[in-house]
C-alpha cells in the first residue's frame, strides 16, 4: 500500500512538472527525449524547481516580497516542505545532497536581481550571467554524473549556460527596459550611445539594434567557445545541456542577423526548423563521440 501510495504521489507531482514545462513552446518538449531514458524524469523534475525558483523576481514588484519567496525556496530545500517540483525531484531521485546545495545557491544568486543591480563592465555582467546559469549547469551536470565532476568540464558547462542566459536577456531587453530593468553595462551604453529610457521609448532603434547585434554575437561566440572546450565523451554525456544551448545559440544567430525583429516582438528559441536543429546536432555529437571511443 505504501509503496501505490508513493507510485501516485510521484506520478502526480511529474504530472504537475509536465504541465508546466512540457508545452508548445517550451525548449524542454525538444531536448528531453535526447537525454537519456532514465534521466528524462529527474530532468524534469530539476528543471521545474529552477524555473520556480527563477521566475521570482519577474512575480513580484516588491524586492521584500521576493525576499520572503525565496526565504522559502531556502527552507523548502532543505525542511523538504511540500511542494509539487520538490516532490518530483525527491521521486525521481535527483534531490541529492550536491544537487540541492546547487539550487540553494541559485536562490541566494537570483535574491541578487530582486534589487535590479547595475553594471559599470562588460566583465561584471559576465559575471554577474555565470553567478545566476552555474549552480543551474552544475546541478544538472551532477545529475548526469554520479562521480565527481571533472572541473574543466563543469568550467566549459558554466560558460556555456551563462552565454544561454547572455542570448535570453538580450532577447527580453526593450520589455525589461519598459519594465525598470537595466543590465546593459555602463560601457556599453557609452560605445552605443544608448539609454534605458530611449530603449523603452523606442528612441534611437538603429543604436539599440545595434547594441543587441553586438551582445548577442558576443554570447554565442561564447558559447561556440565553450561548447569546442568539451572532449567528445563528455559533449555526449551532457547533450542535453549541450542541445538545449543549442537553442539559445540558435536564437543569437537569428537576433545578431536581424535584430530588428527583436524590437518589433519577443521572439522564441523553439521556432521553424529548432526541431531539425536538434536531430542534426545530436547526430554530430554521437559520431564525434563514436569516433573518439
Amino acid at each position: 500500500m505504501a509503496a501505490a501510495s508513493t507510485d501516485r504521489q510521484e506520478n502526480r507531482s511529474l504530472a504537475w512538472c509536465a504541465e508546466r514545462l512540457l508545452v508548445p513552446g517550451n525548449p524542454l518538449t525538444l531536448t528531453r527525449p535526447y537525454a537519456a531514458e532514465n534521466l528524462r524524469d529527474p530532468l524534469l523534475a530539476l528543471r521545474a524547481v529552477i524555473g520556480e525558483i527563477a521566475r521570482v523576481p519577474g512575480e513580484v514588484s516588491d524586492g521584500d516580497v521576493g525576499r520572503r519567496k525565496l526565504g522559502w525556496w531556502r527552507q523548502a530545500l532543505t525542511e523538504h516542505l511540500p511542494h509539487p517540483a520538490l516532490q518530483a525531484l525527491t521521486a525521481t531521485g535527483a534531490a541529492r545532497p550536491r544537487i540541492v546545495a546547487e539550487l540553494l545557491g541559485l536562490v541566494d544568486a537570483v535574491e541578487t536581481t530582486l534589487d535590479a543591480p547595475r553594471f559599470e563592465t562588460v566583465d561584471a555582467f559576465d559575471a554577474h550571467a555565470r553567478a545566476l546559469a552555474g549552480p543551474a549547469a552544475r546541478a544538472e551536470a551532477g545529475l548526469v554524473e554520479d562521480d565527481e565532476l571533472r572541473q574543466d568540464v563543469v568550467e566549459s558547462l558554466v560558460a556555456l549556460t551563462a552565454g544561454a542566459y547572455r542570448v535570453r536577456m538580450v532577447r527580453d531587453l526593450v520589455l525589461d527596459a519598459r519594465q525598470q530593468r537595466w543590465t546593459v553595462p555602463l560601457e556599453l551604453q557609452a560605445e552605443f550611445q544608448v539609454t534605458r529610457q530611449q530603449v523603452a521609448a523606442g528612441e534611437q532603434p538603429h543604436r539599440t539594434r545595434a547594441l543587441m547585434a553586438w551582445m548577442a554575437g558576443q554570447a554565442v561566440t561564447t558559447m561556440v567557445r565553450a561548447e569546442a572546450s568539451l572532449a567528445a565523451q563528455a559533449a555526449w554525456r551532457h547533450r542535453h545541456a549541450v542541445l538545449h544551448a543549442t537553442l539559445d545559440a540558435r536564437l543569437g544567430r537569428r537576433i545578431v542577423r536581424r535584430p530588428g525583429r527583436a524590437l518589433e516582438h519577443r521572439l522564441d528559441a523553439v521556432g521553424p526548423l529548432a526541431a531539425l536543429t536538434l536531430w542534426r546536432r545530436a547526430r554530430a555529437l554521437r559520431r564525434r563521440a563514436d569516433r573518439a571511443d
